[in-house]
């Protein structure tokens, strides 16, 4: 039954603005409004319980920019699942590299550094861009690949440094950088005054967050996270795991981990609707990341909340405008254990790393802003 709820759901009359609506037409759009809501049925039925208008909850839920997918709940299970037990593609990769002497040791399915040297090889033997990573493409060219390894790959070297994301430091992307620094530094000045974050790196976080706000997202945040808080099923993923077939623990540790990340998807979701009219947002029109963060500083919702800082004064916490977003970021790292300069390194990169546990996240906020104080004189 659920999933012909789905099917129904995802098969939506669009009705184009402008044009005269036939009484046919309105009802067929009725009709799949009808069934979309049947979809999103035991999540209404949870968030009233929580004390959210039922009639403004079907109303939201009932308009096609709400449509339920699975996509944002898949990414993020996939992520963790492989990183805990391999990929089955991963694997086939191993599988062909070892079979053409590209590869040693076994094929664990993790794309640990000697998968990622071994796809390297065989893509400079190849003539191909060095990615370093396994995809369907590159398994299907390995699998019609006669040619053994060479003996000897010489590999152009690897960029020197910490480990950064390649395709967040390059010259376009560092020029908005210095620009948005350079347009923006007396408000960065203040930030830096009121939460004694130093303004090169307040640009590096938001050049990683949101290319400088130029980046937003594209999905509504609202539909993301209410689609991953009704994933509390693990049954409604599982054909997207069809090739890594779970079972067993395997299986077990996707159902705990899946319904753990639908209750934080659920916390989110009603953080995001207070957010929303505070702010006087419509919900469905404000975009967030894969995961849900909003604004120009990519905020999760209840962080917006106990964060969020009304920075130009006007009654309203609004993300999406830069100073309520600056100062917001400040006080969050503030909030974190900010205390230093841009001399305590070591504090900042801990700092950093609660805006996101990631260490190449935080090499990377660092190299931008070495290269923004470098390049803009102080």
């Amino acid at each position: 039954m659920r999933g012909i709820l789905l099917a129904a759901a995802v098969a939506l009359v669009l009705v184009i603005p402008g044009r005269p609506v036939h009484a046919a037409e309105a009802g067929q759009a009725g009709q799949a409004a009808q069934a979309q809501l049947a979809v999103w049925r035991p999540l209404i039925q949870k968030l009233t319980a929580d004390g959210v208008d039922k009639a403004w909850l079907e109303r939201q839920f009932s308009r096609p920019e709400a449509a339920f997918t699975t996509e944002p709940m898949v990414d993020k299970i996939q992520d963790l699942y492989h990183k805990k037990f391999g990929s089955a593609l991963v694997r086939d990769v191993q599988h062909r590299l070892k079979a053409l002497g590209y590869l040693e040791g076994k094929a664990d399915g993790i794309a640990g550094p000697g998968t990622r040297m071994a796809i390297r090889r065989y893509e400079h033997v190849s003539g191909l861009p060095l990615t370093g990573r396994a995809s369907e493409a590159l398994l299907i060219r390995l699998r019609t690949e006669k040619r053994h390894a060479p003996p000897h790959v010489a590999l152009p070297p690897e960029p020197e440094g910490p480990p950064v994301y390649r395709t967040i430091v390059t010259p376009e992307r560092l020029a908005e950088a210095v620009a948005f620094y350079t347009a923006n530094l007396p408000l960065l000045r203040r930030i830096e005054a009121e939460y004694g974050v130093p303004p090169h790196v307040t640009t590096g976080l938001l050049t990683v967050e949101t290319r400088v706000g130029l980046f937003l997202g594209e999905a509504p945040a609202f539909r993301t996270l209410a689609s991953m808080a009704l994933c509390e099923d693990v049954s409604l993923i599982l054909p997207s795991f069809a090739r890594d077939n779970p079972q067993g623990p395997a299986l077990a540790w996707m159902r705990t981990k899946t319904r753990e990340k639908a209750l934080w998807a659920y916390r989110e979701l009603k953080a995001l609707i207070v957010y929303a009219r505070n702010a006087g947002k419509d919900p469905l029109a404000i975009p967030g990341s894969i995961y849900g963060a909003i604004g120009i500083a990519q905020f999760m919702p209840t962080n917006a909340l106990k964060f969020g800082v009304d920075g130009n004064r006007d009654g309203v916490v609004d993300l999406f405008t830069l100073e309520d977003a600056l100062h917001s970021m400040g006080n969050f790292m503030k909030g974190h254990g900010w205390r230093g300069t841009a001399q305590d390194r070591a504090l900042l990169r801990r700092v950093l790393y609660r805006y996101n546990p990631s260490v190449v996240y935080v090499n990377t906020i660092m190299h931008v802003a070495d290269h923004v104080q470098a390049q803009v004189p102080q």
